[in-house]
């Protein structure tokens, strides 16, 4: 792949990444369909285990929460983003940070230093998002630091000289 146009690829990337959040803030539900590949094995892991999706259609019904005028988005942030192209420049991965912030019926919802990962692939000329995964970092929940408190303390005490391990 030239590197001119790795660049243009890597522009029009960061674009569809950013669009993939920025679209809500006009309900733009063209610009949503025109990101994400419509297929049966799409699918998206998010932070919570009852929001996890397979599939286009089971994606789009999404949209109805999203679309609802109650529901408004506020802003984003995405840092940190990382993006590597394929050497055939047909499929491209991904890493940022996301904050993603909005309100439903005046009540402020959001999440903050999302951990995001992904997959494109060009079709046609255009990048589309085939899978994504958003988590959120174990080490910032309370009970995370409990179990890390935890293992600390496992790892300061000492196994009697006589013990070894297999």
């Amino acid at each position: 792949m030239h590197s001119s146009d790795k660049t243009n690829d890597e522009y029009k990337i960061a674009k569809v990444l950013h669009d993939s959040f920025g679209w809500a803030l006009t309900k733009d539900r063209v610009l949503f369909e025109s990101i994400f590949a419509k297929d049966d094995d799409f699918f998206t892991f998010y932070p919570d285990s009852k929001s996890t999706v397979i599939g286009w259609k089971q994606f789009e019904k999404f949209l109805d929460g999203w679309m609802d005028p109650r529901n408004k988005a506020k802003g984003f942030d995405i840092r940190d983003l990382r993006i590597v192209i394929s050497k055939t420049g047909e499929v491209a991965w991904f890493s940022a940070i996301v904050d993603d912030e909005g309100e439903f019926d005046g009540e402020p919802w959001g999440s903050k230093d999302v951990r995001w990962t992904g997959v494109l692939e060009k079709r046609d000329g255009s990048w589309k998002i085939c899978q994504q995964h958003m988590s959120e970092a174990n080490d910032k929940s309370s009970r995370a630091r409990s179990l890390a408190r935890v293992s600390d303390d496992w790892k300061k005490r000492r196994l009697p000289s006589n013990h070894t391990c297999n």
